[in-house]
């Protein structure tokens, strides 16, 4: 109880947001609009990365808040980065920048065989290869103050499910690029901080899109990929996706609250798992050898369908 204590209260401590900055990728939507529109209300510098300055999302952003201020990234692009980054060096100046939020992200849920590879390749280079593109960009600003970078990930990288191939190896490999940056970076006292939701009500858990894209897959695939799976599994696989999107909570504060922690926390935790229950139950079943795990995946996301060509 003594530990759990002086955790708690150092976790308490923390720091004064007003002149701090800011960056936040992904802020068109979801959890990146929200959070700029949160750490403005704290007093923070905001700069929010939108893929299109010019659409109304960011628009509405930049009317409805009074610090924040809307740049142009695309975080596969590397001209945009370094654009993105000029622009961010010449707002902080000599003061660095506190916190780089890599949110930026996209989800596809499809089985691998119906997954095509550009799907692979765009799912890569959004939510893998740009999250290491912008932080190796904005690093040298996060060191001048000592400040922390804080990876979106989810439990999708330290989970894998039925139907997540793409999206959980690119999930996977931003926990790993984070906890490796991590532990580089602790010498220049720069902290490294995942955020590992579950499914909330954002955008990207949109159910039409989500299953639109899941059909296009299939119908795009090969003939005797199709015959091999048959179409009952695939209306099957279509219905447990409906179904668990259905489910997404939508309790997104539950996410914008570890954020805001991760950023004002003088001594934030390495990594958060968004809901008290959700935390508890994934590092339980985390502790699970891989054999009950992948029984307890299958039975819950009903992937215990027979393919037509083993029928």
């Amino acid at each position: 109880m003594g530990i759990y204590m002086i955790l708690h209260f150092r976790r308490s401590v923390k720091i004064e947001p007003s002149g701090k900055v800011v960056f936040i990728t992904g802020c068109d939507t979801g959890f990146g609009n929200m959070l700029a529109r949160r750490l403005d209300v704290l007093g923070f510098v905001v700069i929010a990365g939108c893929l299109d300055v010019n659409g109304q999302p960011a628009r509405t952003l930049l009317a409805e808040t009074s610090r924040v201020q809307i740049v142009q990234i695309d975080v596969t692009s590397d001209h945009q980065v370094q654009e993105a980054l000029k622009y961010v060096t010449l707002r902080t100046q000599e003061q660095g920048l506190w916190s780089l939020i890599n949110n930026a992200g996209i989800a596809v849920f499809t089985e691998c065989e119906w997954c095509s590879m550009d799907t692979y390749q765009r799912s890569l280079e959004i939510n893998l290869l740009g999250t290491i593109r912008v932080t190796k960009a904005f690093l040298p600003l996060i060191r001048r103050v000592q400040g922390r970078v804080i990876n979106v990930a989810s439990l999708a990288g330290r989970v894998g499910l039925p139907g997540f191939t793409a999206y959980s190896a690119t999930k996977y490999g931003v926990v790993g690029f984070s906890d490796c940056l991590r532990r580089e970076m602790a010498k220049f006292k720069v902290k490294v901080i995942t955020i590992e939701p579950n499914m909330y009500r954002t955008p990207m858990a949109e159910r039409s899109m989500q299953l639109g894209q899941a059909e296009h897959s299939w119908l795009t695939t090969s003939q005797q990929v199709r015959d091999d799976y048959g179409e009952h599994y695939f209306h099957t696989f279509q219905a447990t996706l409906r179904s668990h999107l259905s489910l997404s909570s939508k309790k997104t504060y539950e996410v914008l609250d570890c954020l805001e922690h991760a950023i004002l926390a003088r001594h934030p935790k390495s990594r958060y798992v968004p809901g008290s229950a959700m935390c508890i139950l994934s590092n339980m079943f985390g502790a699970l050898p891989n054999c009950i795990q992948d029984i307890a995946v299958i039975v819950a996301m009903k992937a215990n369908v027979t393919p037509q060509s083993m029928k």
